[in-house]
């Protein structure tokens, strides 16, 4: 069987030399796509999507914040039925676990009362 050289051992005269990622050579290619400041657009355009994406995450998350605050005060006043269609409003797929846990709880402090009361 014949010696095969690992990448890293051979001699540097018959490497070919590797492109710099960020080299002015790249920039003046005729095939080049439309870019800003040397950055695609294609890859701003999907930056600037994920980052609607995170803005929407972002304020659905402070949304649930608030929902679940107001579901606490409405249970509080004994407003159950109100309180419970606030937690149904909440976004769960956007909640932590220890947010799903609290909105349980509540849930079921919610579902208690309204059992006692009746």
């Amino acid at each position: 069987s014949a010696c095969v050289k690992p990448a890293e051992q051979a001699s540097p005269a018959t490497k070919a030399p590797e492109p710099e990622p960020f080299s002015t050579a790249a920039t003046v290619a005729p095939t080049q796509q439309p870019s800003v400041g040397g950055i695609p657009a294609a890859a701003i355009a999907a930056a600037e999507r994920a980052k609607a994406r995170v803005e929407v995450a972002s304020t659905a998350t402070a949304d649930n914040g608030a929902i679940y605050k107001q579901a606490q005060t409405l249970f509080a006043e004994k407003k159950y039925a109100e309180a419970l269609h606030a937690l149904d409003s909440i976004q769960v797929e956007l909640m932590t676990s220890a947010q799903e846990k609290a909105v349980a709880e509540l849930r079921a402090k919610i579902t208690a009362a309204v059992t006692a009361a009746q």
